[in-house]
């Protein structure tokens, strides 16, 4: 994540040099918006798995990295994931992947880039016996959904966005395009600036 947010500052850096001059007509020159390529986007989430966590004392389940697919024409991102599932009861292991998409949002009051709106369109599970399958089919879209929204994929420290905080700006809407995401860079609250 710290390569994800030096970019990210250095990318940002021309325009909050430009406008720490104090040249009102400089200022309004710096860019108000950054790109992330897809690749960028893809090693930054891939950072944040993989993911453990046990289900009801019963599962214990491991999201590996997803892989990220750009869906600009409904702003939002897909993924396939991998993942293991382990039975505690019965002792059986097996492994499956899970297809979802899901929107971008910049939290501010933790200064976080999540997932919202995550939606499961697939599940699909190797070997698990029969009596199973209806479980997974209904349950599994349910607990991904809830375990993927609102998942903090990046937080900046606040000595991330301290240059752009001295600007008055914050990350605003994040667009998802053909090449990666566009994140706007907006006017900060004056409640909330430093």
């Amino acid at each position: 994540m710290k390569r994800f947010s030096h970019w990210v500052l250095m990318a940002l850096l021309g325009s909050l040099l430009l406008a720490c001059t104090g040249a009102p007509l400089l200022a309004s020159m710096a860019p108000r918006s950054v790109n992330v390529s897809a690749e960028r986007l893809q090693q930054a989430i891939a950072e944040r798995f993989p993911i453990k966590q046990r289900l009801a004392d019963v599962l214990e389940l491991e999201v590996l990295p997803p892989r990220v697919s750009l869906l600009p024409a409904s702003n939002r991102l897909a993924t396939d994931i991998d993942l293991n599932v382990a039975d505690r009861l019965m002792g059986g292991r097996y492994s499956g992947t899970i297809a979802l998409d899901f929107g971008l949002r910049f939290e501010s009051s933790d200064n976080t880039i999540r997932m919202t709106g995550a939606r499961v369109n697939r599940v699909s599970m190797a070997g698990v016996p029969e009596p199973y399958q209806t479980a997974i089919t209904r349950n599994v879209p349910r607990l991904a959904e809830r375990l993927f929204d609102n998942r903090v994929l990046h937080q900046f420290s606040e000595k991330d966005l301290s240059l752009v905080n001295g600007l008055g700006l914050e990350p605003g809407e994040i667009s998802v395009t053909p090449e990666g995401l566009k994140v706007t860079l907006v006017p900060r609250p004056l409640s909330r600036n430093p």
